[in-house]
């Protein structure tokens, strides 16, 4: 009797060792966030060099997790993963072990949440991002093109990404365009001659977090009548701004800070009147002790990259960063007149710096979602 039972739990053990080795933890993609599913994989389709496998759930086999399609050992052809309640959650095309073609993630309740398209691997063509509602273009994986959002605090607005923006602020114009017969080819012009370069001569990319708030604020019509009215008392002052805007380019001229410094949330702790942005001031509300620690305790440091996207490196308009805090940043527009040799820490601090200040929120792709403007006038 005792051998039986010792064989008993022998067998059972190693039934269970053999189903636990057959347990794969698999990594699935959602745009740029990654979930894991402990799957089993249980069938496998050939006919001749194509082959479909299908996992299932390991804690609930009766409900598929991910379907794939091979040809000759390379994952080719439609791919599909679905959520443990059996809703379709990606649907996607492989190539040669690559995203290439139409992706798409749906949410539980089954509406498409994310539609876009892979090319090689990569981000390429349109996506809409339709619970963010942000739409635009991808070039080879960067932003390019107009890209419609709708900011949770002020309607719809367009960001702007010429093609190549992303490498540095530039003006792309054809050397041609009085011969259009002939080839054409674009060259990019700088803004300006002093950008900061490489060793290959290079424009150096920047976070994507300054780089949306660059963006944001060197094309956007209602910052540029923010400056007039906070900077100015008179319709004659007003008019003086006009210098630091190219009405022609649709562009705001500011020197951009290398220096990233702690700008710490006042005057935002003191305004007058509830903040304009419900998103932000929910958000300060919340987490009011980090932000406030977040944005005045960071060491000072340099980021020579930054100065690059300068879109006028001499402009007495000059912006300066704080870190990033929970995706929450900081940038105080600060004029100061007729700059000379003065280096970037030290205009900051002089005291004819005149400062306007401005709190930039991202969403999930690191777009602008929220802006609280400062209310108070500038002194």
């Amino acid at each position: 009797m005792l051998k039986k039972k010792i064989f008993f739990l022998t067998f059972t053990f190693i039934c269970f060792s053999m189903k636990a080795q057959n347990v794969v933890t698999e990594t699935i993609q959602i745009d740029t966030n990654f979930v894991t599913y402990d799957v089993i994989y249980t069938d496998t389709l050939t006919k001749g060099v194509f082959s479909k496998v299908i996992a299932v759930f390991a804690n609930d086999t009766s409900q598929i997790a991910i379907e794939k399609n091979y040809t000759s050992n390379y994952q080719n052809g439609l791919y599909k993963a679905y959520y443990p309640s059996g809703g379709l959650m990606v649907k996607t095309v492989y190539a040669n072990n690559k995203l290439n073609g139409e992706w798409t993630f749906y949410d539980k309740t089954g509406e498409v949440a994310i539609k876009g398209i892979y090319k090689e691997g990569i981000k390429h063509k349109y996506w809409a991002y339709r619970y963010l509602k942000c739409y635009g273009r991808y070039k080879n994986g960067k932003k390019s093109g107009r890209w419609k959002c709708l900011n949770t605090d002020g309607g719809k607005y367009i960001t702007k990404y010429p093609n190549l923006y992303l490498t540095g602020m530039f003006d792309f114009v054809r050397i041609r365009r009085n011969n259009p017969s002939t080839n054409d080819s674009i060259v990019s012009q700088p803004i300006n001659d002093s950008l900061i370069s490489n060793t290959n001569n290079q424009i150096q990319e920047i976070d994507t977090f300054y780089l949306s708030a660059i963006t944001y604020l060197a094309r956007n019509y209602y910052i540029r009548n923010r400056i007039k009215i906070q900077f100015t008392n008179t319709k004659k002052e007003r008019k003086y701004y006009d210098k630091y805007f190219d009405y022609k380019k649709d562009l705001f001229l500011f020197a951009v800070s290398p220096t990233i410094i702690p700008l710490g949330l006042p005057p935002f702790l003191t305004e007058p009147e509830k903040l304009t942005s419900d998103t932000i001031n929910t958000q300060l509300t919340a987490n009011i002790e980090q932000y406030k620690d977040g944005f005045s305790s960071h060491p000072v440091r340099t980021d020579l990259a930054l100065y690059q996207y300068s879109t006028q490196p001499n402009s007495d308009m000059i912006l300066y960063f704080s870190e990033v805090v929970d995706n929450m940043l900081r940038v105080d527009i600060v004029e100061f007149r007729n700059r000379n040799n003065e280096s970037f820490e030290d205009i900051y601090k002089h005291p004819n710096a005149r400062k306007y200040s401005v709190l930039i929120y991202f969403n999930q792709i690191k777009d602008v979602k929220a802006v609280e403007y400062q209310q108070k006038k500038v002194e």
